[in-house]
């Protein structure tokens, strides 16, 4: 049997979908090695270790900025999110952080679906994002840098890579033993000299002018 995390703000949510899963788990009768077991919720992602192999995040998103994917980012396990509201940068971010994308409205089968391809080291995209996406992303790759892309230093070539990797700020930090501030200095140098406004253009300029792989 496969344990799932369950993180959200909300009570109601927690519970709400602790009854999905077992709903679901009873249903199967394929045996308990394709069953989820709810090993417990949290209102919060916490530093210690959880004994589980993935965790269902239900998070209100608002804006573009990876501070409002730290849910996401500071979890030690595959992820799969039930969002309601996003933006196509944020979709994009979470991507690059290999978190499933679900609505929030997804149904006990699409869920367990989703959690069993995370654990298998796939990423579930729910259809309703496609289309979003596929736009985001086409117009992100067709859009010419207007000017000559400034030389990046060693450091922010390390910053930029850790920001492709879907990192926030506090991680980075602390992987680098910086300052949070130093950080933030480091990614608005590494925006104005790609000429970007968002971590995601900022990781597609990076990869396009040769200081990163994506």
């Amino acid at each position: 049997m496969k344990r799932v995390l369950i993180i959200s703000p909300s009570a109601i949510t927690q519970a709400g979908l602790s009854a999905i899963i077992a709903e679901e788990s009873a249903a199967d009768t394929d045996g308990s090695a394709n069953r989820w077991q709810v090993v417990g919720a949290a209102a919060q992602p916490l530093s210690r270790e959880w004994a589980a192999d993935c965790a269902l995040v239900s998070w209100p998103m608002v804006g573009d900025g990876l501070s409002d994917l730290d849910p996401f980012n500071n979890l030690a396990m595959p992820v799969v999110a039930l969002i309601d509201a996003w933006s196509d940068v944020a979709l994009l971010e979470l991507l690059q952080g290999r978190v499933g994308l679900l609505p929030g409205q997804a149904s006990g089968a699409e869920i367990v679906a989703a959690l069993d391809a995370a654990v298998a080291g796939l990423v579930a995209v729910h259809p309703s994002f496609l289309d979003s996406l596929l736009a985001s992303t086409e117009s992100l790759q067709t859009t010419a840098p207007p000017h000559q892309t400034e030389a990046l230093t060693p450091r922010e070539v390390e910053v930029l890579t850790m920001l492709a990797e879907g990192l926030s700020n506090k991680a980075i930090a602390r992987r680098l033993h910086l300052s949070e501030h130093t950080i933030k200095y480091h990614t608005s140098a590494i925006f104005a000299k790609l000429n970007v406004s968002s971590r995601t253009e900022a990781a597609i300029a990076g990869a396009r002018a040769g200081f990163i792989l994506l």
